[in-house]
C-alpha cells in the first residue's frame, strides 16, 4: 500500500466514525434515526418505531 492509498482510508474511517457517533449522540438525546424533521405522523414505518401499547383484554 502507497501513502495514498492509506490516506483515503483514513479519511474514510474518521468521516465514517464521525457519522456513526453523531447518530449515536442524537439517539442518546432522543432524537430519531430520520433526518426529515417531519415526525413520525406522516411516516409509513411509525409503528416499528413506536409501537402501541395494547389496552389489557377485560373479560
Amino acid at each position: 500500500m502507497n501513502v495514498p492509498t492509506i490516506l483515503i482510508a483514513a479519511l474514510i474511517a474518521v468521516v465514517f466514525a464521525a457519522i456513526v457517533t453523531s447518530g449515536m449522540r442524537k439517539r442518546k438525546r432522543g432524537g430519531t434515526s430520520c433526518s426529515c424533521g417531519c415526525g413520525c405522523a406522516g411516516c409509513p414505518s411509525a409503528g416499528l418505531c413506536h409501537p402501541q401499547e395494547q389496552a389489557p383484554d377485560r373479560d
